[in-house]
């Protein structure tokens, strides 16, 4: 396996698929990289060859997300970082009159974005797609797929300046791996497969400035450049996306693992790479915990909980990677608060490991501490040391470990190669048909899950098949058929996910927006003592929501609607009124106010109310309608009806404002999660 590489002698080496080891001897021929037959075009017959086999391989497992045979669409987060995303369109106001702002919006997100991370990077990505494809989501999905792309050949690149054995196999494994459909399938997870690439530029050109600097000295001209480019392909790597943040140290471990020590020189040389990690890390860390999280309550436990979380994250990981069956978006979340013995000894188990591999340095177990290192150092920060927003929905996640795996893959093809080379010449057509179907049986687990991606009802339907108290999988399959009306179909998904969450504001919201819809349902049905009894519960459960979630606007509006459409007229106009002194200008919330207190037979109260909404929106139909049954100009529709206590209390009150409307947030999800 390669470890110490000697220019200008370990190249031509390399060109023969030689990897030279500690004792500078040729240690195998690797099966990916074996000697091409002579002649350059030989030579790039044969790099086209496994070029085409990869490019192949990702197109057809990613199929299902792009071809137009399939029904893709938006999933998950989509909304916040590109469908409802203002800035990211180029738009300063929902007002469609408004023109475009070009300049001031790709300001915005460098300087000043709104969103719960600072990516500015990623959203710039999505701000230059934005004029092309709108809302298609098919170019966005084959964005994500050529850069997917992009990064396996140019993992590919860097084992091969790393003078790895089976290069190319690595790249393989890693370009068809089902743990990396999650973030090549998912629009958001943009900043996954756009990071990637820019971290590997940065590591290759660190590995031959590296060289270089041992040939020619640390100041010529070609060294330089390599580390110039280096520094500046990290700084975009993280301006993408903040998890190459250990960056800095694999550099280190990298030189150790090359040279078996580390110098004073070699930290001065990643002084650059740890600054911009301390800066943009920090930068995260305010935005995960002022933006992503805010004023939530994430319950992770203490320091006990934390190592047994992370230790058995760290196991499940590897098992992924090595036995990547039933994959899913949202796995359960263990009970570690407080821990159980058992949890606690995963560290213990990885501490072991890391020791055999400490005794055996002088040989293999260099490679293997190295890859093995990498993938600790890169998967370490969401571990859980530091609380992360998506902590909120569970521990472990596939697109944590996009990244920090190509440390493992690295080292099985790596073994895999040696093990060619130290094979006898007739048994090797058997170890390379086991490694292509091991390929192939990656290649078609890959494709069948990407089809859980293809849109939300395929992809929650497969997380309950198989995590049935994955509490967001209800709410937000919930929230899909609430929209398209399946009233009864959300309301069962809505009362689980509360059952897993009572804590969270949104699964009572979301509950009650089906109890409220329910009430209208049996309303209209003739059956008022129900009707009356599923809004009295929806009531119940918006006013839960305001107290756990005090914070978010639309929770509170759905309970002042939910108070009016009782006919509790006084309850919703005080209820009117708190969200008024929040938010003086809101002309709709202060129609409704005034349509609360013309119920209460307040009417001189009332019109002052109108006239206000009609200032600041002239053209506001609601309020133009409400103002004219006020002052006796058109028939109150609610007439000859018990102002207080109507009849049907389920539906909305009948007057000039239409029937309020029970709504879900925007997002069913309150808070993006950090990806």
């Amino acid at each position: 396996m390669g470890t110490i590489r000697r220019p200008p002698r370990h190249r031509r080496d390399a060109d023969r698929g030689i990897s030279r080891g500690p004792n500078d001897a040729a240690t195998t021929v690797t099966s990916g990289d074996a000697p091409p037959p002579a002649g350059r075009a030989a030579r790039w017959q044969d790099f086209l060859l496994h070029l085409a086999i990869i490019v192949l391989a990702v197109l057809w497992i990613y199929s299902p997300v792009y071809h137009s045979f399939f029904p893709a669409d938006w999933l998950w987060d989509d909304d916040q970082l590109l469908t409802a995303n203002l800035t990211v369109q180029h738009r300063v106001s929902p007002d469609p009159n408004v023109p475009p702002d070009h300049i001031g919006t790709l300001a915005k997100l460098w300087f000043n974005p709104d969103g719960a991370d600072y990516f500015p990077l990623s959203y710039t990505a999505l701000w230059l797609q934005w004029p092309l494809f709108q809302m298609w989501p098919t170019g966005y999905h084959l964005t994500t797929v050529l850069l997917h792309l992009a990064g396996a050949i140019l993992l590919w690149r860097l084992f091969h300046v790393m003078n790895l054995p089976g290069a190319w196999l690595g790249a393989a494994i890693f370009a068809v791996h089902p743990v990396c459909v999650e973030s090549v399938a998912w629009v958001s997870e943009l900043k996954n497969t756009l990071s990637l690439p820019l971290f590997l530029l940065s590591a290759i050109h660190y590995v031959k400035f590296d060289d270089k600097a041992a040939l020619d000295g640390a100041d010529s001209p070609s060294a330089t450049r390599h580390y110039l480019i280096s520094i500046a392909m990290f700084l975009l790597a993280m301006f993408a996306k903040t998890s190459v943040v250990m960056m800095p140290v694999a550099i280190l471990l990298y030189v150790w693992w090359k040279r078996g020590t580390v110098t004073i020189v070699d930290a001065v040389r990643t002084a650059p790479f740890f600054l911009i990690s301390f800066i943009l890390g920090v930068i995260t860390i305010y935005y995960q915990h002022g933006r992503a999280i805010g004023q939530e309550t994430i319950l992770v436990g203490g320091l006990d909980s934390r190592l047994a979380s992370s230790g058995m994250s760290v196991l499940f990981y590897l098992k992924l990677i090595f036995w990547p069956l039933t994959l899913l978006p949202i796995y359960t979340k263990w009970e570690v608060d407080p821990p159980k013995i058992w949890q606690l000894l995963p560290w213990p188990i990885i501490a072991g490991i890391g020791w055999w591999f400490w005794q055996n340095r002088a040989t293999w177990g260099r490679h293997a501490l190295f890859g093995f290192g990498f993938f600790l150092l890169m998967v370490a920060p969401v571990l859980g040391f530091v609380t992360i927003s998506y902590m909120r929905i569970t521990w472990a996640a596939d697109h944590f470990i996009y990244l920090p795996m190509i440390g493992i893959v690295g080292l099985v093809a790596a073994g895999v190669a040696t093990w060619y080379g130290r094979t006898v010449e007739n048994e090797r057509p058997l170890l390379v048909a086991g490694t292509a179907v091991v390929l192939a049986a990656l290649t078609f687990l890959a494709f069948r899950y990407a089809g859980a991606w293809v849109n939300e009802d395929a992809l929650w339907t497969h997380t309950l098949k198989h995590n049935f108290d994955a509490w967001q999988a209800h709410n937000r399959l919930g929230a899909k058929k609430f929209a398209r009306g399946d009233v009864e179909g959300a309301h069962f998904h809505f009362q689980n996910s509360t059952r897993l969450r009572p804590d969270l504001g949104e699964t009572h919201n979301n509950l009650g927006t089906t109890l409220s819809a329910r009430a209208q349902m049996f309303a209209q049905r003739g059956d008022p003592a129900t009707a009356r009894r599923e809004m009295d519960a929806a009531i119940e459960q918006f006013a839960e929501a305001c107290r756990v979630t005090p914070h978010v606007p639309a929770i509170h509006v759905n309970l002042a609607n939910a108070l009016a459409a009782s006919g509790r007229f006084g309850e919703a106009a005080a209820k009117y009124k708190e969200l008024i002194d929040k938010e003086p200008n809101n002309p709709a919330l202060i129609n409704n106010y005034g349509v609360a207190l013309y119920k209460q037979g307040k009417k001189d109260e009332s019109i002052v109310q109108f006239r206000r909404a009609l200032e600041l929106a002239p053209n506001l139909k609601d309020a133009k309608e409400s103002l004219a049954v006020a002052l006796g100009e058109k028939a109150d529709p609610s007439a000859g009806q018990p102002a207080q206590a109507p009849p049907g209390p389920a539906a909305p009150p009948q007057s000039a404002l239409p029937p309020l409307e029970m709504k879900l947030p925007q997002s069913p999800t309150l808070g993006p999660a950090l990806r």
